[in-house]
Order: structure tokens, then sequence, then C-alpha cells
């Protein structure tokens, strides 16, 4: 049951990464394109274990991305190393936005995801996957609101993701929610300036339901250093922690980007207060 529980929180972790993820910075919010010294987190990371608050932690995995643009900034090709398995994202653009994305994974080709615009609006994203089997995505906006809704291979609803956001596009809310309005997960975030610095998730009811709380550091240029991630469950408390080491180009967009990632129980008094 334990594990059946810690595999749901972990599904919902990434689901708002994923989220979230175009709010991140890559070089977005530099002011001073010439910095030559960049930040970066306080924990020293060393044969395979990082100290965080006084307690020694081991790396549980390492995951590198290398990525490649082309002459505009646009990102065209990722590639991440975890373990024995290789993901890469070919991505093709047209006047600087995507309509489609190659995803393999040991060079075979797993998924295609075609983008479709009205004007400017996203409005689809269609994904075909290797076996044939076509799953997508509908973009409509209503005042402050994004709505995606989520179908599945047969064609019917499967999830529906309401995103509230402010003036600036900024993400405050996400509330995910099953075809008969059941609510699966709810996320609010916070943000210092621009950078988006705090999420707290609940799984299930919002009440009721399990509670992440996601911690978030950056670097001096806008890009995300560290997550601080504790999820607390009935028994005991869930840490994963990420640390992020970018090298950058010469126009500070991150080429090499090393993810170290600790996971472990957590005692109640040693989580960090922010």
């Amino acid at each position: 049951m334990k594990k059946e529980l810690l595999k749901s929180v972990l599904s919902t972790f990434i689901l708002v990464i994923m989220l979230t993820g175009c709010q991140q910075g890559n070089a977005t919010n530099i002011e001073d394109p010439s910095v030559n010294e960049i930040t970066t987190y306080e924990e020293i990371i060393e044969d395979g274990k990082v100290e965080i608050d006084g307690i020694s932690y081991d790396i549980k995995s390492e995951r590198k991305t290398t990525n490649t643009y082309d002459d505009n900034g646009n990102l065209i090709e990722a590639l991440t190393t975890d373990h024995d398995t290789e993901m890469r994202s070919e991505i093709v653009y047209d006047n600087d936005r995507i309509i489609e994305n190659k995803v393999y994974a040991n060079d075979e080709l797993q998924a295609t995801i075609y983008f479709h615009y009205e004007d400017d609006f996203l409005v689809e994203k269609m994904t075909v996957h290797k076996d044939g089997l076509e799953t997508r995505i509908e973009y409509s906006l209503d005042d402050h609101k994004e709505i995606r809704t989520h179908y599945g291979p047969d064609g019917n609803v499967a999830s529906v993701i309401t995103i509230s956001m402010d003036d600036d596009d900024k993400i405050l809310e996400t509330i995910s929610t099953t075809p008969t309005g059941e609510v699966v997960n709810t996320s609010t975030y916070f943000y210092d300036t621009d950078l988006l610095t705090k999420i707290v998730s609940v799984k299930g009811d919002p009440s009721t339901g399990i509670k992440t709380e996601s911690n978030l550091e950056h670097n001096n240029v806008g890009d995300k250093i560290m997550e601080y991630n504790i999820t607390f469950m009935e028994e005991e408390n869930l840490l994963i922690a990420k640390f992020y080491d970018i090298e950058y180009n010469e126009t500070l967009l991150p080429l090499v980007v090393t993810e170290h990632r600790v996971q472990s129980i957590i005692e109640k008094e040693n989580i960090r207060d922010y």
C-alpha cells in the first residue's frame, strides 16, 4: 500500500513540474548579459553524497541533459542520459514557434508531438505514439484561465487542467480534475518578483489530501539550481531534493544541465524551514 501511495505521489509531482517547466529560467531573467560569475547552490556534492542542513544524503541518481540551439536561440535538440537510458528530443520551429517534437529513447522513436496554433495561441497538441495510438490536448482561454483538456486514445476526455494566471501570465493555481469534475490535484504557486520560488500541491481533496511543498532556488541569471520537495504522508515524510549544475554558452543559454537527485525519508525536525 505504501509503495502504491509513493508511486501516486511521485506521478503527481512529475505533473506539477511539467506544468511549471516553462516558468523556469533559461536566461530569461538576466539583467546584465555580461555576467561572468554565476552563483550556485551552497551545498557541496562530493563522492556521491550531499550534505543538507548537516545531514549527509546519498545521491540516488544523476541525469545529464545536453542542449543544442539554432541561431535564434531556439532549443532544437535536448539529449538526456539517465543510467542506461538515453532520451532525445528533436524540435522543429516555424517562425520561432514549435510545430513538431520527436521523442526518442535509445534512438528508437517513441512519439511525435504536433503543435497547432490559431494566430499566436496554441490550441492543440497531438501526440502520435510509437504503437500508433494518438492522444491530444486541447487548449482554450477564458479570461485569466487556461483550460487544458486531455483526451485518451479512445477519444474520450481523460482529465481537465484549469490554470489560473495573473496579468503577466504567471501561473497562480492549477486544478486537475477527472471528466466528472472530481479534483485530482490542486497546486498553488508563489513568486519572488518574477521567479517561481514555491509550489504547494495537494493530491485529492484540497482539505484532506496528501500535501507536497516544493521550494525552488535560482542562480543570479534566473535559472533553477535547486528544488527542495517535502511530501507529508500519514506515517512519514518524503524528501526529494534536486541540485542542478549548469554550463552556459556565450549568450548564457544552458548547454549542459546535470541533475543530482536525493530521495529519502526525513524526520519532521529535520525539514528545512523556508
